[in-house]
């Protein structure tokens, strides 16, 4: 099996802001708050991280009983705007001196989850996730120690069916709704007009780009298909007025107010169609939560 595809499966978490002091305008005017609808159904930063915490520590439990040693990865609340991308935000990237870069470590801030990426052994892999039945002679649980320690986690959930509280939880489930309703956006003729009107503030000031994904991506500074062997230049003089400029015509154009106001829209519109099961996702969360508390504090013991 291919490690990628490993480290796919057994990945734990992902980044959210509810909650996050990000949230709220704190970065001034014409700044989005960066919450959208379905940010309510997923733990923020803090208490997601308190989650990953108490299951790679049930994991590396649950693997031990297989004599299979596990280094779990560092947990630390995510602090990248989970929503920053949907609503094209860039102001995040120091334009004035780097352009759309950003600051060194800036990508890997905005790809993390918590922690560093890690990759298992094959062992680690079928013990994980239940593709053997027996190792070193003691049965694997149904779905291996992945879906054994979200048991633990997901027990007590109030109103939730017992077939959810003993199954792997889903921790893309959220965000796959989330980027439905980010295409159906995309689509939206009001997304549309206020590119058309970035593009046009652009050329005022002596640019020529269609949308800002096309000056983000622009071949002289970013890697594509074309030039993936050779790394262009970063931070360059013209990439960083190209930038400055992009940024500028966001604000002027209130790019982000309207991304902010049709995503927000589209979001609302997924919670009236999956309103059953995004209750179900918010009780799962909320008994995991106050779980994993208890299996950091000692308060759980699990019977393997």
């Amino acid at each position: 099996m291919r490690r990628g595809l490993r480290n796919a499966m057994v990945a734990l978490c992902g980044a959210t802001l509810a909650g996050c002091g990000l949230i709220g305008g704190v970065f001034g005017d014409g700044v989005p708050t960066f919450s959208l609808p379905l940010d309510a159904y997923e733990l923020g930063p803090v208490d997601r991280a308190q989650v990953l915490r108490a299951r790679f520590a049930l994991i590396t439990e649950c693997l031990q009983q297989y004599r299979i040693d596990f280094q779990a990865p560092a947990v630390e609340p995510a602090t990248y705007p989970k929503n920053a991308d949907y609503l094209g935000w860039m102001d995040d990237r120091q334009v004035r001196r780097y352009g759309y870069a950003g600051p060194p470590g800036h990508a890997s801030i905005m790809a993390t989850d918590g922690f560093e990426p890690y990759s298992v052994t094959d062992e680690q892999f079928y013990v994980l996730t239940g593709k053997i039945k027996r190792f070193h002679g003691k049965a694997v649980p149904p779905g291996g120690c992945e879906a054994k320690v979200d048991s633990v986690l997901n027990q007590g959930a109030k109103g939730v069916p017992a077939t959810e509280v003993t199954k792997t939880f889903n921790r893309k489930e959220v965000q796959g709704l989330a980027d439905n309703a980010s295409d159906a956006a995309w689509q939206d003729e009001r997304v549309k007009a206020a590119e058309r009107s970035w593009s046009d503030c652009m050329k005022r000031a002596g640019f020529d780009y269609r949308t800002p994904v096309d000056a983000m991506g622009d071949p002289r500074w970013a890697t594509t298909a074309a030039n993936d062997e050779i790394e262009p230049p970063r931070g360059t003089p013209e990439e960083i007025r190209t930038a400055l400029a992009d940024s500028a015509c966001r604000r002027e154009v209130d790019y982000y107010g309207i991304r902010e106001a049709v995503y927000t829209e589209h979001q609302n519109k997924i919670i009236t169609d999956h309103r059953g099961r995004l209750n179900t996702i918010r009780l799962l969360n909320e008994a995991r939560l106050a779980n994993a508390i208890k299996v950091l504090n000692g308060e759980i013991a699990v019977s393997w």
